[in-house]
Order: C-alpha cells, then structure tokens, then sequence
C-alpha cells in the first residue's frame, strides 16, 4: 500500500509542474553554444506562452562567465545601441536568489557579467534589459553548467 501511494504520489508532480515557462516555446539552435529563448515584455511575464515574442536571447555561460546575445525573430544579430547598457539578472535555485550585472561589451555585440557559483543543477536564470522606455524579460531554465 504504502508503495502504490509514494508512486501516485511522485507520477502527479508532473500535474503539478510549472510546464508553460514565459513566452512562446523557442526551438532554435543556439548561435554562440549556449541556451536560446524568447525575450518578451516584462508586462506579459504571466501570460505564459500567449506572451508576444519581441526578440530571441542566447545565454551562454562558461564556468562563472555569463554572456548574453539578442537576435531577432529569425536570429539575426540586433545592433545593441537601442538597449540599455546594463541588464539585471538573477540566478534562481530552489527557492535561493542571487543578483548580477551584465555590462554591454566594447563589441556592443552581447552583455557580459559573472555569476555566482551555483550549488545545485538546473538551475534559471533570469534577465531585464531595457529598450527606451520598455522593460523586457528573458527567463533561462534548466540550466546545468
């Protein structure tokens, strides 16, 4: 009995899960090896993914190092001027929030910043870039470097 209830149990957690993420589902690969989603208004956070996809952001971490690539809907590179020069980032594990910077690069061609150290996989991370008076939103998750 008490194996039939610990199994009903761990097969309803997926019921439960948090499976619709923030904006529209992104199946591109990756440009630079890192992890591609959608960059939506901050404003549709919670719409799921009925939110409107402005942008496409390609976040690519090595070790601490965290870089981060805008593109448009079809993956072109977008000339960074337009957004602001910081993006505010917060790296997510269970429950455990940890906030960074990334600072345009002198390319002006991806932000970059460090992290800290994460102490469990997967982990998110998720970021805020302005573009003039607009607030957007990219949410990383599943991470596992």
């Amino acid at each position: 009995m008490k194996i039939l209830t610990v199994l009903t149990l761990v097969l309803s957690f997926n019921l439960f899960a948090h499976d619709e993420g923030h904006g529209p589902a992104v199946t591109d690969e990756s440009m630079q090896g890192g992890k591609v989603t959608a960059i939506i208004d901050y404003k549709q956070v919670n719409d799921g993914r009925k939110a409107e996809m402005l942008y496409k952001g390609e976040l690519v971490i090595e070790g601490l190092d965290v870089k981060l690539f805008i593109f448009d809907k079809k993956m072109k590179e977008v000339p960074l001027d337009q957004f602001s020069k910081i993006v505010t980032a917060v790296q997510l594990e269970r429950g455990k929030q940890s906030k960074f910077k990334l600072t345009l690069d002198e390319s002006k061609k991806f932000y970059s910043g460090k992290r800290e150290k994460n102490k469990r996989v997967p982990y998110n991370i998720d970021v805020k870039v302005k573009k003039g008076d607009r607030t957007l939103f990219g949410a990383f998750d599943g991470l596992d470097k």
